[in-house]
């Protein structure tokens, strides 16, 4: 399954043509925030990085990607990465649903992309992905280098400067 999942990845990054003009952070109306959740400390700093964005006027909208492991947070859209089929399609509608939405902004905030996220990114709607780790088919429009890489609460404080000065 992973393996169709790479060659299809790969398919759609050059069959799927949309067009990416992104406008300034300051005219944005609507950012989508795709990550795994992991624990209760990157999820707190996560939610103070939306709060300063509504804070601008601009609504968030989060899908974090869930284990079995972990619970299912009532508060959030979520899904699971077996929930895509070896077509690369979901049957997750809250991944259906976060693909087809026009945000001006998906900022991805984690340093490992997995085949599953990769689907989303390319078959987004997005104006501007925004990210921190390359990758092999160009996903992401800004790309941030941070030079304290595994804090996530300086990798976001840093991006939300760059934002705003977008």
């Amino acid at each position: 399954m992973r393996y169709l999942l790479n060659t299809i990845n790969r398919i759609k990054s050059k069959s799927i043509k949309i067009n990416r003009a992104s406008i300034s952070y300051n005219n944005s109306k609507h950012v989508g925030i795709l990550y795994k959740y992991i624990d209760e400390n990157k999820q707190k700093a996560l939610n103070d990085f939306k709060n300063k964005i509504i804070s601008d006027g601009i609504r968030v909208d989060f899908l974090p990607s869930i284990t079995k492991k972990n619970a299912d947070n009532r508060y959030f859209k979520t899904f699971k990465s077996n929930e895509i089929n070896m077509f690369g399609n979901w049957s997750n509608n809250n991944v259906n649903l976060f693909i087809y939405q026009q945000y001006d902004f998906i900022i991805y905030p984690d340093l490992h992309l997995s085949q599953d996220m990769e689907n989303i990114l390319i078959r987004s709607n997005a104006k501007c992905r925004v990210g921190f780790i390359e990758n092999r088919f160009n996903l992401f429009e800004l790309m941030i280098k941070s030079d304290e890489e595994y804090d996530i609460d300086h990798r976001l404080d840093k991006l939300y400067k760059y934002l705003k000065k977008v």
